[in-house]
């Protein structure tokens, strides 16, 4: 069981930071587009991810309270973006019933920028005031599960249900009324709604489809959860909300709970399980929607080409490269046809092994050459130098004498020392201890 839940947890770390990559990756062609629904949901998706696989490093197999301050702060994150998801979906069903409903192509930059300003503060102004409103529902300061790490700790009361367990529920049947209304003008007005979009290069038919399987994919699964959430509260205790005074009671407590404790305990289980992986589902989502399409293959394509700019290297060898595998996809030539190329390995030039050279002074003859050498012998031993017996010619010619020493005529040099200013009672000749 162990192994078990350390293989769970190391999946669910990898899943976390693939998911935060995935999803940051259609971020620049939405902002292109003015859609801060898209742009609002990769930045809850995302931030959440990554916040999820460092908590998931740092409290690994420990369930010490290493950073109050930031587990202050993750906790009510992760309330925020479990609103700001649904609230992103939200945005994106009402950016595609506006779609549905206009008659010309918006042009005006004033109007762009009203409709982002009133997006941005749907999709920050709901998550902040849930995050305000977790002080009346919250139990103490937070908890630290082995393996997850902070988590909001919310007692299981009706005014927490209501609160904070049904909002996805509320923002989900706002999204599905969006939904119906777009279905609705769609098939009333299909044709003009093709004009529109072939006169408008930011939106193309393929990618309203997307967002519109998004938001359906969305409104599918927030509401299911939201009210599977409230009947799986509804099974446990529920704590009588008696007050802030009461609930606040020891208001700085933290409950560490280790890996045994969450095994064995089906609720924690389950939902730590769901906090974990519907945000990395909501990315992994996102991403196949929006990731993988040909508008997306020319902005790897753009980004590939930046990035070998950088390094030094041409792109149009890039471009050959990829025409050419796109040929042979093409082609697709038999195996027989192959041919491995022959690569011809030049010989090294040899050079001779350099001869060892070792002299002594009884080879310098008295006229300063070397005597004549001759191979090893036997009576050289392991020598590599011989010198032949019989080209030795003995000679009582002296040494050459050494020069006569010089005489260094040395002259003392007197150099003046000043005396030493002393007062006039001392004696000249008295001795000076240093």
């Amino acid at each position: 069981m162990v192994v078990s839940w350390i293989t769970y947890h190391n999946v669910v770390i990898a899943f976390s930071f693939i998911g935060f990559v995935l999803v940051n990756i259609p971020l620049c062609w939405h902002l292109e587009a003015w859609n801060m629904g898209c742009v609002l949901y990769i930045f809850w998706a995302g931030s959440q991810c990554l916040i999820q696989f460092v908590n998931a490093v740092i409290w690994e197999n420990n369930v010490i309270n290493w950073a109050p301050v930031w587990c202050d702060i993750t906790s009510r994150w992760l309330i925020a973006s479990s609103v700001g998801i649904p609230t992103a979906s939200l945005l994106i069903s009402k950016r595609i019933y506006h779609i549905a409903n206009i008659t010309t192509v918006q042009s005006s930059r004033a109007d762009r920028r009203r409709m982002v300003l009133i997006d941005t503060s749907i999709g920050l102004g709901i998550p902040i005031v849930q995050v305000a409103l977790y002080w009346f529902i919250q139990g103490h300061r937070f908890d630290i599960i082995e393996g997850f790490g902070c988590i909001f700790a919310i007692p299981n009361t009706i005014l927490s249900s209501f609160l904070y367990y049904a909002t996805p529920i509320y923002i989900g049947l706002v999204s599905a009324v969006y939904a119906a209304l777009t279905i609705r003008a769609f098939y009333k007005r299909h044709k003009q709604i093709r004009e529109l979009m072939s006169a408008n290069s930011s939106l193309k038919f393929n990618r309203y489809f997307r967002l519109v399987a998004l938001a359906g994919i969305e409104i599918c699964l927030t509401i299911p959860l939201g009210i599977w959430t409230l009947v799986s509260n509804a099974t446990l205790p529920i704590y009588q909300w008696e007050g802030l005074a009461n609930l606040h009671y020891g208001f700085s407590a933290v409950d560490q709970i280790p890996a045994i404790i969450e095994q064995s305990d089906p609720s924690i289980l389950s939902q730590v399980a769901f906090n974990q992986w519907s945000v990395i589902s909501c990315a992994l989502l996102f991403f196949a929607l929006f990731g993988v399409t040909g508008e997306a293959q020319k902005h790897y394509r753009v980004a590939c080409e930046a990035v070998m700019r950088r390094l030094g290297l041409n792109s149009v060898s890039f471009g050959r490269l990829a025409f050419w595998t796109r040929l042979r996809r093409k082609n697709k030539p038999p195996l027989a046809d192959a041919t491995i190329p022959t690569f011809i390995q030049r010989p090294k030039p040899e050079f001779p092994p350099p001869i060892p050279i070792s002299l002594l002074l009884d080879d310098v003859g008295p006229d300063g050459n070397v005597k004549a050498t001759y191979p090893p012998s036997s009576h050289s031993g392991d020598s590599s130098t011989y010198v032949s017996h019989f080209d030795v010619k003995v000679t009582e010619k002296p040494l050459p004498p050494l020069p006569p020493s010089a005489s260094l005529d040395v002259t003392p040099v007197v150099i003046a020392r000043p005396l030493p200013d002393v007062p006039w009672s001392v004696s000249r000749d008295s001795i000076e201890i240093v």
